[in-house]
């Protein structure tokens, strides 16, 4: 990353970086279209900001730590960010690889990059850099959602299977091997596709879950302790549900309605799982005892 920033920074021509197209700040249900495109894009490449939040339960200080670590990650993700695309479009031209759908070549666009400064040696360790990069952004993704499922089940939330230990590594093996296996069947599927249907049912789950949850939580239980705090609340919470709103109507309407498939599907296995375990809403009276 240090490497393309630093050529990005010394070959930097504004006249390319800024060639912008004719009205290209024109508000439009085109512009809208596309900067719900390209947020959700962003959004994926942001995601791993709150890895730290999977494995809360191993943190010392969480209340201390992981809110620290969430703005340190996304502060300098945002930095590292804005400086590799102002490096490579300071250097190619955007338009040639825009559309993407006509441009094969924008899947390699940091290979493109090294290759018209460096030539195409270069152009090809970088490529496999790229390539490991991604392999360990998989890896560390998969063991870091693991342990989701692995948590719930150990609580008592989620199929008991998944709250299995490896017998000699201490691992949640069942939940890695299903979340692997899952994640091949993905790689069948476009970048593209599988990034907008994985966003669009994060916002459905737990984005906007999460920014109502809290407020319900805030006026439901005023007096239960907080030991993360909101800056200005409700004010975050609103914006950024909004936002999510934003991305998530901006989305073509295949992958929106496989979104709702997808959290109904789960609402229904839900409502199943309780019925068998007697817990709520079909055991509400032994709940609430």
């Amino acid at each position: 990353m240090l490497a393309v920033i630093f050529t990005g920074a010394t070959h930097f021509d504004p006249k390319i970086a800024f060639d912008f197209p004719p009205g290209a700040f024109t508000f439009s249900l085109g512009f809208f279209l596309g900067l719900g495109a390209a947020s959700r894009i962003g959004i994926y490449d942001y995601l791993g900001y709150y890895d730290v939040c999977y494995i809360g339960d191993e943190v010392h200080n969480p209340g201390h730590v992981i809110p620290r670590s969430i703005l340190i990650s996304t502060a300098a993700v945002a930095v590292i960010y804005l400086g590799i695309n102002l490096s490579i479009i300071g250097v190619v031209p955007w338009r040639e690889f825009v559309p993407a759908a006509g441009h094969p070549e924008s899947n390699f666009i940091v290979s493109i990059f090294m290759q018209k400064i460096y030539g195409t040696g270069v152009a090809t360790i970088f490529t496999l850099l790229v390539l490991w990069t991604a392999f360990g952004s998989v890896f560390a993704l998969l063991l870091g959602y693991s342990r989701i499922p692995f948590a719930a089940a150990q609580s008592g939330y989620f199929f008991r299977a998944f709250g299995r230990l490896h017998p000699t590594k201490d691992f949640p093996y069942v939940s890695l091997l299903v979340l692997g296996a899952i994640s091949i069947v993905a790689g069948f599927f476009s970048l593209g596709t599988v990034i907008d249907a994985l966003i669009v049912t994060r916002i459905l789950v737990q984005f906007m879950g999460q920014a109502v949850g809290l407020m319900m939580l805030r006026r439901q239980s005023p007096s239960m302790p907080r030991p993360y705090r909101m800056w200005l609340y409700p004010l975050p919470a609103l914006v950024a549900l909004l936002g999510w709103i934003f991305v998530f109507a901006t989305t073509q309407i295949l992958v929106i309605l496989f979104g709702v498939g997808v959290l109904a599907l789960g609402c229904v296995a839900f409502l199943l799982w309780s019925w068998r375990s007697k817990s709520w809403p079909f055991g509400l009276e032994q709940a609430l005892s």
